[in-house]
């Protein structure tokens, strides 16, 4: 659960929860258990794999290395 937590505390660090909130929960969003046991899975059969998916609009990407990478959320073109 490292790696999910990893993920909880990155995303913490840069989107500013609603209401003064000051936790995350990433559950509401994918699957910790899921996205740990994929990671794991791929790192027995050492292939690397990445997971993506969004919390309210950025990307976030998991890789089997432990890298974890957000991406704001793209601008509406005006």
């Amino acid at each position: 659960m490292e790696l999910v937590t990893g993920a909880a505390d990155a995303l913490m660090n840069v989107i500013e929860p609603a209401g003064g909130q000051t936790t995350l929960l990433l559950y509401e969003y994918v699957n910790p258990d899921a996205l740990e046991g994929i990671i794991e899975a791929s790192a027995e059969k050492k292939s690397d794999i990445e997971v993506r998916f969004t919390v309210e609009d950025y990307l976030v990407t998991v890789r089997s290395n432990g890298r974890i990478l957000i991406y704001e959320p793209l601008k509406a073109k005006q």
